[in-house]
């Protein structure tokens, strides 16, 4: 096979990967104080759940982002929240609710700006680092039928660190899906507005 078409070939299946090799990418940027994740490979419509939202159900889906900070011992900071996609039959568009006071929520979404309009949603409040400070970050997200885990939110203190762990520690349900994704280790440095 001649060189020029072995570097064509090779060039096409880098191509061809590139979307791959995005799709469980992890990301992070500043606002304010503020550090805000963002994960292009997050799709959460699919099936069952697009059957079950056109059919008039909702779902909820948990968001857990964590960070680490110096080393992978212990997690620096953390944020929960739980959103609830529901599907406009007429307009074929989603809403999002967010389930936390203040109560959030939009209308009119397309079904791969869902995850984006969470994640834009739940900052981590930034710690103080220098530049050079190693970090990781890691998002967990899994959808769950809205009656399940009923009350979760409702703790005026906040989620309590046990149930958190007790609900992402659960082993699947039927129907239920999950999605993780980590970034490599970063640098405070890496994180800009």
């Amino acid at each position: 096979m001649p060189k020029r078409v072995a570097a064509v070939i090779f060039c096409l299946l880098v191509l061809a990967l590139v979307p791959v090799l995005l799709a469980d990418t992890l990301s992070a940027r500043l606002r304010g104080d503020q550090i805000f994740f963002q994960a292009p490979g997050l799709n959460l419509i699919r099936e069952p759940l697009l059957a079950r939202l056109k059919t008039g159900g909702t779902v909820a889906y948990d968001f857990h982002l964590a960070l680490w900070t110096g080393n992978r011992d212990a997690v620096r900071r953390r944020a929960f929240e739980r959103f609830v996609v529901s599907y406009d039959l007429w307009e074929e568009k989603f809403a999002v609710t967010g389930l936390r006071q203040p109560r959030i929520s939009v209308a009119n979404l397309k079904s791969n700006e869902i995850g984006v309009w969470c994640l834009d949603r739940i900052g981590l409040r930034s710690p103080d680092l220098k530049p050079a400070d190693p970090l990781w970050l890691k998002l967990e997200v899994r959808a769950v039928d809205p009656k399940r885990d009923a009350g979760l939110l409702d703790d005026p203190d906040g989620v309590n660190l046990a149930r958190l762990v007790d609900l992402f520690s659960r082993p699947r349900e039927s129907g239920d899906q999950r999605w993780s994704f980590e970034s490599g280790r970063l640098r405070a440095s890496d994180l800009r507005p």
